[in-house]
């Protein structure tokens, strides 16, 4: 490696985070927030806005809301929040994980 190409890789370490950030943010406040076979797709819109990715689950509509830090140095923080809809456009299942730090100390008690 040269010097020159040393000194362009520190340059860029020192001035461009080593970090990437993909989705959007979103808040989920608990279990109570999404009520199995009562919430619908337009609530969902009007609380979290546009799904990250859309697709299907056993041939059922299923949005994710997702949020995803990554750090070369440090820990990357992530979340999403999956969700299942009946024919109805229903919500029938839905699962929410969490990396980040405040949110795995509050459930975990520590």
């Amino acid at each position: 490696m040269k010097i020159t190409d040393l000194k362009n890789l520190v340059f860029a370490s020192v001035f461009f985070p080593a970090c990437a950030t993909m989705g959007t943010p979103f808040v989920f406040t608990g279990p109570n927030t999404i009520v199995i076979g009562q919430t619908t797709k337009s609530d969902l819109l009007a609380k979290f806005g546009q799904p990250f990715r859309v697709g299907y689950e056993n041939g059922k509509d299923k949005w994710t809301y997702g949020y995803y830090k990554y750090k070369v140095f440090g820990d990357s923080e992530t979340k999403d929040l999956d969700v299942v809809f009946n024919k109805d456009g229903k919500v029938s299942s839905y699962t929410y994980n969490s990396s980040y730090k405040d949110e795995v100390k509050q459930q975990s008690g520590g």
